[in-house]
């Protein structure tokens, strides 16, 4: 009869044994994230993202044409003199905005200055209200304003604004007349250097080649003079 009893003891006690090794391994899986393990997690997301190299803004372009329209962009630099009648120059600003004034210089090929253009433009609303100067404060004289071309004016004919869209960006046009002015007039051919400068601050150069005129060879001489 002990013999019984002691055998059920035994037989109860591993029982128990496996029920509390099975109650605790179920805990163990089922633990809660310590909040120090979820801070490293947060923070080795928050490296990775600052690891993240973010988006260069662009910069001002330029480009030439032949014709005053926007959608004549391409690459080309180089332009037959003889042929040209107005270099259109188009200076694009992607995301600028509020009032400005932009200067473009055109150097002729030897380095001297040829002519500089202003054109005042406003992007993004109506231009902001300026604060009066005080009796004792100097300021620089503005350009006159015959010399400073509006870019938001809105013209009836011919070329109707400077102020146009390229790609999504705002432009603003820069006309440098060519034919019969002193260009042709002195065969001014060769590569010209172009600076652009906003509010008075230098932010791009640039470069154009203007073709000289080519001599008629013999047998076109000969025709002409036929003629």
């Amino acid at each position: 009869m002990g013999r019984i009893r002691l055998a059920i003891l035994i037989f109860a006690s591993l029982g128990l044994l496996w029920c509390v090794s099975e109650q605790a391994t179920a805990q163990s899986s089922n633990r809660p994230v310590r909040p120090n393990e979820e801070k490293g997690r947060l923070n080795s997301d928050a490296r990775l993202g600052a690891r993240r190299p973010l988006p260069r803004p662009r910069g001002p372009e330029i480009f030439y044409c032949e014709t005053p329209d926007t959608s004549c962009r391409t690459t080309q630099d180089t332009f037959p003199i003889a042929d040209l009648r107005d270099l259109f120059v188009f200076v694009v600003w992607p995301g600028v905005s509020g009032q400005h004034v932009q200067t473009v210089e055109f150097l002729l090929p030897g380095g001297s200055m040829y002519s500089s253009r202003k054109t005042q433009f406003s992007i993004g609303g109506p231009a902001p209200a300026r604060a009066p100067a005080f009796n004792s404060e100097v300021s620089p004289a503005p350009a006159a304003p015959h010399l400073v071309a509006d870019a938001n004016k809105v013209h009836p004919e011919g070329i109707t604004t400077l102020l146009m869209k390229s790609r999504g960006d705002s432009s603003v046009l820069t006309v440098l007349p060519v034919g019969g002015t002193y260009i042709t007039q002195r065969n001014l051919s060769g590569t010209w250097r172009v600076r652009v400068f906003l509010d008075d601050r230098l932010v791009l150069e640039s470069e154009f080649t203007l073709f000289p005129h080519q001599p008629p060879t013999p047998a076109r001489a000969e025709v002409e003079a036929e003629r």
